[in-house]
């Protein structure tokens, strides 16, 4: 059994969730999480206000596209999260209407040892529809995904495309490979020592893992279809029925399902 001692001795950090929130316009209320980080002894309050935030987009306007709020959020003893709820002026939009805002939601005069993090305001931005918050949402968590991958070099990524280790899952459990893993490992191991040659996600801006990424499926569709194109000779299949068989089978299962359909 892994015991995890916490240290709950110091009053923490009080920092956003997430430091840019998408919020749909035809919604009436915006839920922003604030953390407590690096301990959690006594009650800690934390004074929060709404602000314009001038940028490249539409400012949002206070009694227009939401209501100014000014109020203290307060942490119990060993509370580690709470919500502020920011309430959204709903409007309808026509169609072919489109809409952009944006505000903030700033931290102040934490109390009680407590300290406040750099990141102390959340940028809100209003946008068109839950579809096109959900689409933003995903971005965002995708830009993290490969922030956090920075320190990552090309070698790194051979190292990691030939090891084969336990793991540790997010409660600290040690899990060992199963044996379909090793096998799997060793049967995929060329293909991912190949693909480790695309540069890391972050270098030049995404392009260069982007540029390869196409050279590399271009290659294994080349060489999908000349497989493909061998076994339907040797069993002296028709070229359509390769191409709706084999190929497709070897390109994606997804094809597969819907050249069936087609077929």
């Amino acid at each position: 059994m892994r015991i995890t001692i916490l240290d709950d001795d110091k009053p923490g950090h009080l920092i956003f969730e997430n430091p840019r929130v998408r919020q749909a316009v035809n919604q009436n209320q915006c839920i922003v999480t604030v953390k407590r980080i690096e301990g959690s002894d006594g009650e800690v309050s934390v004074k929060y206000k709404t602000i314009n935030y001038e940028s490249g987009v539409r400012s949002a306007v206070a009694g227009e596209d939401y209501v100014h709020i000014e109020d203290t959020l307060v942490f119990e003893p060993n509370q580690t999260s709470a919500e502020i709820f920011v309430e959204i002026i709903p409007r309808e939009l026509k169609d072919g209407e489109d809409y952009d805002g944006i505000f903030g939601l700033q931290l102040s005069d934490v109390s009680k040892g407590a300290k406040l993090s750099a990141r102390d305001v959340c940028l809100i931005e209003l946008v068109k529809d839950a579809k096109s918050a959900r689409q933003a949402e995903a971005l965002n968590s995708l830009f993290k995904r490969i922030e956090s991958q920075e320190h990552i070099t090309w070698g790194q990524q051979f190292r990691n495309a030939t090891m084969l280790h336990p793991v540790k899952s997010e409660t600290g459990e040690i899990i060992e490979p199963t044996r379909f893993e090793a096998v799997f490992h060793f049967l995929a191991i060329g293909w991912k020592v190949l693909f480790s040659a695309c540069p890391p996600p972050h270098y030049l801006g995404g392009w260069a893992c982007f540029l390869t990424a196409l050279g590399f499926i271009g290659l294994v569709t080349a060489i999908v279809g000349e497989v493909a194109t061998l076994m339907g000779c040797v069993f002296g299949l028709r070229l359509g029925l390769t191409a709706i068989t084999f190929v497709a089978i070897g390109t994606s299962l997804p094809d597969t399902f819907a050249s069936k359909k087609a077929a």
